[in-house]
């Protein structure tokens, strides 16, 4: 615990373009007051020159968990670019892969933007060696306009576009090989795809 106090008095310490930075604990996704039951913590403070406060959250061995900037001090209006980083053992043990990243244990996982609270324009996940796992565009919190989903080696394995939420028009998935037409969420019709020799 005293590595952490350690660190989030450097941290403050080299906050010096913020008129005010606060450290926050957090239990799992949830604030709390005790610092000796925290799974991570945040240091915060408001850029002294705009009304935007600046967050970095990091697991307890100091790992960046998390970047981006919120337009109230309760942290409840995310706004402007995000970044967000898990580890490489994670991903490797949910989806049955073995990335290894020399001096590495954490990636950057998505990365997007926000506005008033809600994602806004394109987002991007990524595999742990940096390459892009899917785009995705959002309008006003809800999914709207193109996906794609890729395998590791950059092949596109699913693609469509959403409308308000919603899968709308025509999806095709290369491994089922199958496109799919889609109305508001509800199939409309399904054929296998077939390739001309």
């Amino acid at each position: 615990m005293m590595k952490i106090r350690v660190w989030i008095f450097l941290c403050l310490a080299s906050l010096t373009t913020f008129a005010q930075v606060k450290p926050i604990y957090f239990y799992g996704n949830k604030i709390i007051a005790d610092s000796t039951k925290a799974t991570s913590y945040a240091v915060y403070g408001k850029l002294s020159s705009e009304n935007v406060w600046v967050f970095k959250r990091y697991d307890l061995y100091n790992n960046l968990m998390q970047t981006g900037a919120y337009a109230d001090s309760l942290l409840t209006i995310a706004q402007g670019k995000f970044d967000f980083y898990n580890y490489i053992a994670d991903f490797n043990a949910d989806n049955y892969e073995n990335f290894k990243l020399k001096g590495n244990i954490i990636y950057k996982t998505q990365t997007g933007n926000f506005v008033n609270g809600m994602e806004e324009g394109k987002w991007l996940s990524f595999y742990p060696d940096g390459n892009i796992l899917t785009l995705q565009n959002f309008e006003g919190g809800k999914a709207n306009g193109k996906f794609i989903s890729y395998n590791k080696y950059g092949k596109t394995m699913i693609e469509g576009t959403y409308k308000e939420g919603k899968m709308d028009g025509e999806w095709v998935f290369a491994k089922e090989k199958r496109k799919i037409v889609y109305h508001m969420d509800a199939i409309v019709s399904s054929t296998p795809i077939i390739k001309n020799k």
